[in-house]
């Protein structure tokens, strides 16, 4: 985790079109995960209450990551 936020910090300086760019890829990417962690958790602890919590998490996350999508569009599109 250290080098990770080392590697970022010592990173040539952007401006700030490029760091909104590359936060919201990372963020959708580690939304992704977030959801297939989800997945698996109810797989091994089926229920209706976690089926239902489950829907409604990936429901918001897919709304979520599918605004920071187009929002990464828009950028390449500049």
């Amino acid at each position: 985790m250290l080098g990770v936020i080392l590697i970022e910090v010592l990173k040539k300086p952007h401006s700030y079109q490029e760091v909104r760019k590359e936060l919201t890829n990372k963020i959708v990417f580690g939304l992704e995960f977030f959801i297939a962690a989800d997945v698996l958790e109810t797989v091994l602890n089926p229920s209706q209450e976690e089926l239902l919590l489950l829907g409604t998490v990936v429901l918001i996350r897919t709304i979520l990551g599918y605004f920071l999508s187009k929002e990464v569009l828009e950028y390449q599109l500049d």
